[in-house]
């Protein structure tokens, strides 16, 4: 037990230590990535983002990529929204575990917009404004109880005559301590992002900086099990998920998220949550959302409204599990 403790210490430590000298390294933070930032799967939107922790599906690629270590089929996942009648937000990915070299993601997100006429004076024209991100992911199960993984990001934006192309990687890890505990860190742009802006007046290189997440997830069983298929499952669960920024403490910019999901006979799912920025509670920091989910067959069909300070968005989801 001690030599797992001391290799999940060793872990962590090699996460979080890097990332202070390289927040120092980093000057510029102009460059907003907004499609980086909304985040995969209407069900941990739902439960106000808080996943890191509870990433247990093909949407850990972008939450936590340690979680991909959990999936044992192929899931493929597909999402939709319409933000504020402005812009359209997608992201679909597909997860796979191979026999004996962990599990892996391939996953695309996109925010784009055709905005509205520009006047230059004479005429008026349409300009297509678009962020694109790739996604590639892996989690390996070191044991039972501890995930590793990661994943790199490739970034192309595209805004009328102007261009941006980025690089950067998350990594992850996902400690089981007790079956009903699972405790998560993700560490956000791990390298620091860089972008590279062209056709612009300074074709200025831009970094996101590092930012590190941790997550708690405890799920409880309720009623006894029943059987279906292979093996008896509980007949509801009921799960509560908590995320924290754990770095700019002192400057007041840190996010905390809480969510709870209720799953009936494994078929239908209430779920709700919220995230303040700062423990602030106005309505320009706290954004509740709530949503549900249903079971069908190889389907899971998932719906989320997250109230913004801009307004509410409408999230719709659909993982299938072959």
């Amino acid at each position: 037990m001690g030599s797992k403790y001391s290799i999940l210490f060793s872990l962590v430590s090699a996460l979080i230590l890097p990332v202070g000298s390289i927040q120092a390294q980093t000057q510029s933070v102009g460059f907003a990535a907004e499609v980086l930032n909304i985040g995969a799967g209407a069900r941990p939107l739902a439960m106000g983002r808080a996943f890191v922790g509870a990433a247990n599906d093909a949407t850990a690629a972008y939450w936590n990529p340690a979680g991909l270590g959990l999936v044992d089929d192929v899931q493929i996942t597909t999402m939709h929204a319409a933000q504020f009648d402005l812009q359209s937000y997608d992201f679909v990915n597909i997860a796979f575990k191979t026999p004996s070299a962990g599990s892996y993601a391939m996953s695309y997100i996109r925010l784009g917009a055709d905005f509205f006429a520009t006047t230059d004076g004479v005429t008026g024209s349409n300009a297509l404004y678009a962020e694109n991100v790739a996604l590639l992911s892996g989690g390996w199960k070191l044991d039972k109880q501890i995930a590793v993984g990661g994943t790199i990001k490739l970034l192309k934006t595209d805004g009328g005559t102007s261009s941006a192309f980025g690089y950067g990687a998350d990594v992850g890890v996902l400690f089981r301590p007790m079956k009903q505990l699972s405790v998560g860190l993700a560490v956000k742009d791990f390298f620091g992002t860089r972008v590279q802006w062209q056709n612009t007046l300074s074709s200025p290189n831009q970094t996101l900086h590092p930012n590190a997440v941790l997550g708690l997830s405890y799920i409880q069983e309720l009623g006894k099990r029943e059987p279906a298929g292979s093996s008896p499952v509980p007949m509801s669960t009921l799960s509560f998920n908590f995320d924290a920024d754990i770095l700019y403490v002192d400057k007041g910019l840190n996010n905390y998220r809480l969510g709870f999901e209720y799953w009936y006979r494994q078929f239908v799912a209430v779920r709700g949550g919220l995230q303040t920025q700062g423990f602030q509670f106005d309505s320009d920091h706290f954004t509740p959302s709530v949503g549900v989910g249903l079971w069908a067959y190889l389907f899971e069909i998932d719906y989320a409204f997250v109230n913004t300070p801009l307004g509410g968005i409408h999230y719709v989801s659909i993982i299938t599990r072959l």
